[in-house]
């Protein structure tokens, strides 16, 4: 081979070797490229399953941490039909999600403590329901809730910062039975599917985490055998307890104030029910609601829907009852026999009218938030009143909520949602302590009303000269609409004098609420008072006054006004007052999700309200919360009465009549002694037994007044002379609280409230400085041993006491000259004429 041959040819293999070096490069780097972009590629996704993945506390262990072992489920069937639940119960937060949507992320530190429930539906897993229970407060809200969700329902709970408090006995009892217990057991771990109910549940102590999924089911067998159940049943369970409790000598655990248990996280696996029957409760519709639904309407007279100016919008119209309850119960939960196939609760309401009403054209305006549940209550009391118009009725929502909206929907009532002008979740709060942000609260739900009465006047109903205020948290009475068809002529009356620097009228509201009116203080139906304070919870107001005067005055949203306080300001209100009856048109039941009011809140102030009621005396019933005692003219249809002295409400009448009543049929009292003294009862007899209410402390709120009561009592019938008088006077001390002067009232008025067991917060309920109340004895004692106390029998009956402020009060001016106006001693015992201790 020559020279040339052999250089070509080594060229050529050293080009050829160049060209295999550099493609095995070329690949390995393609192949590194490759690897690197994979690396990334699983990292982007695992970093994106992760994300909505709530991180623990770092104290949280292994044991303190349950899971469900669930994979037996997907041997067995297909995934699709499982839904994967995560739940996060923690000092400060509550996660719940659903195939990672989050469905509760409630962090707030300051509100929604206790036990947050979700319902799920079990046939597709979309959210029915979910609430907060404060259960450090109160446990029956959460126990009636559960016997009101549908059996078969998926249920979640889990703790918020501390639940345990008040769950009571009955509350866990609750909870197990409609979780499956009593059937077999499951083992100690908390882990993996079991009929036998939650294993946690009776430990649950001072601030232990806790989370649970089960299916739910109710104790009734019929319903059960409906929806093809087999009672409920545990999917998972985690809890961790405090470990601050401190074991004391007496063996008992006592709190530490600083200490919680550590986070609880708990996953599961759920199977959805995919053999869904036509007659089933938890499906969209029931046969039985046909045969209901076609009643209501043969029932259904279509005189609520006859409007001509478009008032009801035109799907709520159509809508049929059976349509009404399909989509309702297709989508929410919670509400008991609403969705039954057995007995379905009815939808329309057909009460009585009420003769010569001139109300029928006012429009209903109802407050409303984020508290469905209460709403319903409300307007199932509001539609079954005489004489309701439900055209007329709408209900303002304050907010995007969609609960609300469908309960109006369901009763066939308009809906409006407003959109918050302050951003803070007042709707949400759980009826715990008042938090930081209680002054953003109050602007939100001042703002809220303020939208509402300007819709109502201007947009829904601008030919309307009133409006009807109620809030979503009131019941009403039978007559509700009555009492304001006979008092509508009071405050359409031309009456342009005032008692104050001016004004549109002499007369500010009419309501149909008594702060006073407690059920042994009022027990009149047909009784009518003229008083200084605004009272609200279910007020009539003229258009004029809004639309001339408030609507302009408004506080603007940055301003911390409660709206019922600026409207009862001297500056707004004018020396203006309301007319209100004796016994009370409405009764206030909530107690939590609210700016001011928790469950104490509620038993101590709002629980022994009277409450007018026909049917009570008719059913044997004593006076209580939803009573108003007997007497008046009533009408023989159902529950109306007529009310008396209509004519003398008057400004310039009433206070004539006031004054007469004074001077001829007045006795005033022994003021020798502070009225209120503790009575100390007999030690044999059933005595004690009556007496048993005084030892219970978790309701005592106005208990003792039950044995201060009768020294009052005794000081109307200390004299055989004035044994028939019907009307007492007693004076008081107290100066104009009107100047500035905030301690007007603790000298004698605050308690003698206290004592009377009425509102004693601030000064309310007056008349000129002068209080009228009925000491209604018989919600004081049964009668019992009633010789033996010294008791005549017609005080039985009651007897009206008039309590006058000097020299704070108009009236100040008809004591006697040797009388001398009481005051209470500031240390709080003071020495009487028995010897006996006064007692606060």
């Amino acid at each position: 081979m020559s020279d040339f041959s052999v250089r070509i040819y080594t060229k050529t293999m050293a080009t050829s070797a160049m060209r295999r070096n550099c493609c095995c490069w070329k690949r390995f780097r393609m192949l590194l490229v490759c690897s690197v972009i994979l690396f990334i590629l699983v990292n982007v996704i695992l970093t994106l399953l992760t994300t909505n993945r709530q991180s623990v506390d770092p104290a949280t262990t292994a044991a303190g941490i349950g899971y469900n072992n669930s994979s037996k489920w997907l041997q067995n069937g297909d995934a699709a039909k499982y839904i994967s639940i995560e739940v996060l119960s923690s000092k400060n937060r509550v996660r719940i999600c659903v195939d990672d949507a989050t469905v509760i992320d409630d962090s707030d530190p300051l509100n929604n403590r206790g036990m947050h429930v979700v319902v799920l539906n079990q046939h597709t897993g979309m959210v029915m329901a979910q609430r907060v229970f404060d259960t450090y407060m109160d446990d029956e809200p959460l126990i009636g809730f559960l016997h009101r969700v549908s059996s078969g329902r998926i249920m979640i709970f889990a703790v918020k910062d501390e639940a345990s408090f008040h769950l009571t006995s009955k509350g866990r009892r609750a909870m197990q039975m409609h979780t499956g217990a009593g059937g077999a057991s499951a083992s100690r771990s908390g882990t993996g599917s079991a009929a036998g109910g939650s294993l946690w549940l009776s430990e649950l102590g001072w601030r232990d985490m806790w989370a649970m999924v089960a299916k739910h089911h109710n104790n009734d067998a019929e319903e059960e055998r409906n929806v093809g159940g087999v009672g409920g049943r545990v999917y998972g369970e985690s809890y961790n307890s405090n470990p601050g409790l401190a074991v004391q000598h007496n063996s008992k655990s006592a709190p530490a104030l600083s200490s919680w248990g550590t986070d609880v996280l708990l996953r599961v696996q759920v199977p959805l029910d995919v053999n869904r029957s036509h007659n089933n409760q938890n499906d969209e519709w029931c046969e039985s609601w046909i045969t209901a639904g076609t009643s209501e309407d043969n029932n259904d007279d279509g005189g609520d829907f006859v409007d001509s100016g478009s008032i009801i919008d035109d799907d709520i119209i159509v809508e049929s009852p059976l349509a009404r309850r399909q989509r309702f119960c297709s989508r929410i939960e919670g509400y008991g026999d609403v969705c039954s196939c057995i007995h379905p609760a009815p939808l329309d309401f057909h009460p009585l009218p009420i003769p010569d009403s001139n109300i029928d054209l006012i429009p209903v305006v109802i407050i409303a938030g984020n508290r469905a549940d209460y709403l319903y209550r409300t307007l199932k009391s509001v539609l079954n009143a005489r004489g309701v118009q439900r055209h007329m009725v709408t209900v303002h929502v304050d907010g995007y909520y969609d609960e609300p909206v469908e309960v109006a929907r369901l009763l066939g009532v308009r809906a409006v949602q407003h959109m918050p002008a302050v951003g803070d979740s007042v709707n949400a709060v759980s009826g715990g302590s008042i938090a930081s942000n209680t002054n953003s609260r109050r602007r939100r739900v001042t703002q809220h009303y303020k939208s509402a009465l300007t819709n109502t006047f201007s947009s829904l109903f601008p030919q309307a000269d009133y409006a009807i205020v109620l809030e979503d948290d009131l019941d009403v009475s039978v007559d509700f609409f009555s009492f304001f068809s006979q008092t509508l002529s009071l405050l359409a009356a031309a009456d342009d004098s005032t008692d104050g620097d001016g004004g549109s009228g002499s007369l500010y509201c009419i309501s149909a609420w008594n702060d006073q009116g407690y059920e042994h203080t009022a027990s009149r139906p047909d009784v009518l008072y003229r008083i200084d304070w605004m009272p609200g919870l279910g007020w009539m107001l003229k258009r004029s006054l809004y639309k001339d005067q408030l609507e302009s005055e408004w506080p603007t949203v940055e301003k911390p006004w409660d709206w019922d306080m600026w409207m009862r300001s001297s500056k707004v209100q004018r020396g203006r007052q309301c007319i209100v009856p004796e016994v009370s048109r409405t009764y206030h039941f909530g107690s939590s999700r609210s700016v001011n009011v928790n469950p104490y809140f509620q038993r101590t102030y709002f629980g022994r309200h009277a409450f007018y009621n026909p049917n009570s005396a008719a059913n044997g019933a004593s006076a209580g919360s939803h009573s108003g005692g007997n007497g008046g003219e009533y009408d023989d249809r159902g529950g109306l009465i007529r009310f008396k002295n209509i004519d003398k409400m008057t400004r310039i009448t009433y206070l004539g009549w006031m004054e007469r009543r004074i001077v001829t049929e007045g006795q005033v009292l022994d003021h020798s002694r502070w009225p209120c003294r503790k009575k100390q009862w007999n030690n044999g007899g059933n005595r004690n037994n009556d007496n048993r209410r005084v030892q219970d402390a978790e309701n005592r709120n106005y208990y003792q007044s039950d044995e201060e009561f009768f020294v009052i009592d005794e000081m109307m019938n200390n004299d055989h002379t004035i044994r028939s008088k019907k009307l007492f006077i007693l004076y008081i001390k107290m100066e104009d609280p009107s100047g500035g002067n905030r301690n007007a009232a603790n000298v004698a008025w605050t308690p003698l409230a206290k004592c009377l067991g009425i509102w004693d917060l601030d000064i309310r309920g007056h008349y000129k400085g002068m209080w009228r109340l009925y000491l209604n004895t018989d919600n004081q004692d049964d009668g019992t041993n009633a010789d033996e106390e010294g008791i005549p029998a017609h005080i039985k009956s009651g007897s009206e006491l008039f309590i006058i402020s000097c020299p704070f009060s108009y009236f100040c001016k008809f004591k006697p000259i040797n009388v001398t106006a009481l005051w209470y001693n500031s240390i709080g015992i003071g020495e009487d004429d028995d010897g006996g201790d006064d007692m606060l």
